[in-house]
């Protein structure tokens, strides 16, 4: 399971701004109680109570900020490309590329139908977890086809990434409602027709585009 992470150094150095308020107020705080006077507290304490609440500000927006991209943005998770085996009914030949941290691994597939299926896993986090900077976490875990008259396949689904069956055993048990991170847990899959995609990982589903 992947969860992406993007803080930035926008935010590491809001951090950063905040902890050096905290210290001159604590400065002054502590000049204080050293009897040595409204001095150190005009000196002090008001430039590091202005440098707090506009780091703050800065640190809240940002937020505001991470959580819309939180929750608009998009991981590219696959490349999808299906092709019709010739001279054979419901059947497709499938290349498929996953992408993980920055790697890629390539495979290809047969299946069943004339429809392509790619199944994920999706944790999807509550919006205050996505402002810190995560994205909700993914898997591909299943890719299988389906016939476009509602006929059942044969086909067993290919498993990728070491398949799903923890996942859903842990669902069983409850373990993926963890409250407060986890806002909710379950599988989710994107089916489309033959041709060239790519396929995007969102804060709460499975998506693909067509490439051409």
């Amino acid at each position: 399971m992947s969860f992406p992470v993007t803080f930035g150094f926008a935010q590491v150095g809001l951090l950063a701004m905040i902890v050096l308020a905290l210290g001159l107020i604590g400065w002054a705080v502590l000049a204080t109680t050293r009897r040595r006077g409204p001095k150190a507290i005009l000196g002090r304490g008001v430039p590091g109570l202005a440098l707090l609440l506009v780091a703050v500000l800065l640190l809240w927006i940002a937020t505001l900020l991470q959580t819309y991209l939180g929750l608009s943005g998009e991981i590219k998770a696959a490349h999808v490309i299906a092709k019709p085996v010739a001279g054979q009914q419901h059947q497709l030949d499938l290349e498929l590329t996953l992408y993980d941290e920055g790697s890629e691994r390539r495979s290809t597939h047969r299946v069943e139908g004339d429809l392509w299926a790619l199944q994920a896993n999706i944790v999807e986090l509550h919006p205050w977890v996505n402002a810190m900077g995560f994205h909700s976490g993914y898997k591909i875990t299943r890719l299988f086809g389906q016939r476009i008259d509602g006929k059942a396949t044969t086909q067993d689904h290919v498993l990728l990434n070491g398949g799903d069956r923890d996942f859903f055993e842990d669902m069983n048990d409850g373990a993926w409602f963890t409250s407060p991170f986890v806002k909710s847990a379950y599988g989710n899959a994107v089916i489309a027709t033959p041709g060239e995609y790519d396929v995007y990982i969102s804060h709460d589903a499975i998506k693909v585009r067509q490439t051409n």
